[in-house]
């Protein structure tokens, strides 16, 4: 029973807002609870998006009004260091969300290699620096197969950097509901072979669902990987959300 994916974005950084979030946990009976923040919350990792900053109008503006209430990382870990330094009825674990951009990948790594964050999620939100996920007529003229194939390229590429503990949410490419024309069996195979290779976990993430959808679960169920949940409750009202039915899912499989 953990939920290892809760952003904390929408309130400042106080004691008092994360026992919010502790306290949520604690009536949905969960052992542990990882917070984070994405990446482009924060003016270090901003460097990683200038080629995706500069794509088209549309990300330039979104980039825009991200930089404007961005924060530093050291004031993230600041936080971090109090709660960490009180007691709670649950493990509280702090991690990130990190959009994963495969020409910045040592920049990535050199920010967090110094150990801090129990969690490193990594995360394609972006196909060679275009955004996917946010907008469903941004896909008018694009070539389906193409983009699944890059997304899967980086998907792994991602894995085989050594920066993560978990893939977060490894399926979004998935979340206008539209798919290629070949069977995904094959890339899902290698993708999972591949995450068990480098002990990292798959994230069941139950933001819509239960997790990765039935072909792509029993996949990673015959390849033997690990697996963990996380809610990517943006509120704190989401914390917890069908993890129980996610750990029941994964624990008869």
């Amino acid at each position: 029973m953990k939920d290892l994916h809760i952003h904390i974005e929408r309130g400042p950084y106080t004691v008092e807002w994360i026992e919010r979030f502790i306290d949520k946990a604690v009536r949905m009976e969960l052992e542990e609870i990882c917070l984070l923040e994405h990446s482009i919350r924060f003016k270090d990792f901003h460097p990683a998006f200038r080629e995706a900053s500069e794509y088209n109008l549309y990300q330039k503006k979104w980039f825009s009004a991200k930089a404007r209430s961005a924060q530093s990382l050291d004031a993230f870990k600041r936080l971090a260091d109090e709660i960490r330094s009180r007691e709670y009825p649950i493990k509280v674990s702090f991690g990130l969300e990190i959009c994963y951009f495969e020409q910045h990948k040592d920049f990535i790594r050199d920010l967090t290699s110094d150990g801090f964050f129990d969690y490193l999620l990594g995360s394609v939100h972006w196909v060679d620096n275009w955004t996917f996920n946010q907008r469903k007529y941004q896909w008018l003229g694009k070539n389906i197969d193409y983009i699944y194939k890059r997304y899967f390229e980086l998907e792994n590429s991602l894995v085989e950097s050594g920066i993560f503990d978990i893939i977060a949410h490894p399926d979004l490419i998935t979340c206008h509901n539209l798919y290629p024309s070949y069977d995904l069996a094959n890339t899902y195979r290698e993708l999972c072979e591949n995450v068990k290779v480098h002990n990292m976990c798959l994230e069941m993430n139950t933001s819509k669902g239960l997790g990765i959808n039935k072909q792509f679960f029993e996949i990673a169920e015959s390849v033997g990987v690990d697996f963990s949940t996380g809610s990517d409750a943006h509120r704190v009202e989401d914390v917890g959300r069908k993890i129980k039915e996610a750990a029941a899912l994964i624990s008869h499989s």
